[in-house]
């Protein structure tokens, strides 16, 4: 049974990775909230689903090889490395051990992958039709570490990892707007839009964790863009849910999840700075935010597990 089940796993999608990394992320949220139980529980799916992804990877070579040849794919694979660095985050205070080297691992595996996606995709064979804003997952997902790695006391890891991302992300988005203007997103990779709102949040809630005294105008800076963002993919969500359930839905996870974390944030730094209107007026959009993304994501992983449970008759 445990061979079948292993097997089994040559099948496991890259999408049921990302939307873990997106649960795991809301859970998050919800314990700025005082949920506590909640992330818990998220934590725990996460490091199942990091050791079934693990397996998948390192037992079944040939299948996850094949998939990374796909550039979609293979930029969505950057949440494997996420969940490690979430996931090192959470157990940090059981076992610091354990904690700060499942963090590390997390860190420098996706910097391994940055080097290794922009080689293949980027140096070697460029195609625009697959610069779609999954590339966002390779390129800043290395961030998660500054959002959650706070406890790790790696100020030199965290600065560099910011300042890396702030200028990745600014790098790209100008060629990606003129690619999604001059040439829309096919239906099957539709849902990879969303992903715009990540790289943004994670630019805001890292500069507001890493920098000890944040320029007020380049918080709002950058929680415009995230704002701004988190507008266009609101009205574009009922496109998205206008097609049948697949894979790609997964992209659509993550990055409401950290668009959530970035206003819960924001609304925490302009209290320490004695804004409380703008605190309250930013923080009732983390609650709507909260709202919409606890829908998305419960409907994503419901979706996989429909997907998941005739396979294992």
């Amino acid at each position: 049974m445990i061979k079948e089940t292993i097997d089994r796993l040559e099948r496991f999608p890259v999408g049921a990775i990302a939307t873990t990394v997106g649960a795991c992320t809301l859970a998050n949220a919800f314990l700025l909230l005082n949920f506590t139980y909640l992330r818990n529980i998220f934590m725990i799916i996460g490091i199942v689903v990091f050791i079934l992804a693990t397996i998948k990877i390192f037992r079944h070579k040939e299948a996850f090889l094949a998939e990374y040849s796909n550039t979609i794919p293979a930029s969505l694979y950057g949440t494997y490395s996420m969940l490690a660095m979430i996931i090192g985050a959470f157990l940090l205070p059981y076992s610091p051990f354990l904690g700060k080297n499942l963090w590390l691992f997390g860190v420098f595996f996706h910097a391994f992958a940055i080097c290794i996606f922009t080689y293949r995709n980027v140096i070697k064979n460029f195609n625009i039709e697959t610069f779609v804003p999954s590339w966002f997952v390779t390129y800043n997902g290395i961030m998660v570490s500054i959002v959650v790695g706070g406890a790790m006391d790696e100020p030199v890891i965290s600065k560099w990892v910011l300042i890396y991302g702030v200028l990745v992300f600014f790098t790209i988005i100008p060629f990606m707007i003129r690619r999604l203007i001059i040439k829309p997103l096919p239906d099957m990779v539709y849902h990879t839009k969303a992903i715009l709102l990540a790289p943004s949040s994670l630019c805001a809630i890292g500069y507001l964790n890493v920098v000890k005294e944040p320029n007020m105008y380049i918080a709002f800076f950058l929680y415009g863009i995230v704002f701004v963002t988190l507008i266009s993919i609101l009205l574009s969500i009922p496109k998205f849910f206008s097609f049948n359930f697949h894979p790609g839905f997964a992209g659509t996870t993550f990055p409401m999840a950290v668009g959530t974390v970035a206003s819960f944030r924001m609304s925490a730094y302009l209290a320490s700075v004695n804004l409380p209107e703008y605190a309250n007026v930013v923080r009732n959009i983390a609650g709507i935010q909260l709202y919409v993304t606890t829908g998305i994501i419960v409907f994503v992983f419901y979706n996989f597990l429909k997907k998941v449970k005739p396979s294992a008759k």
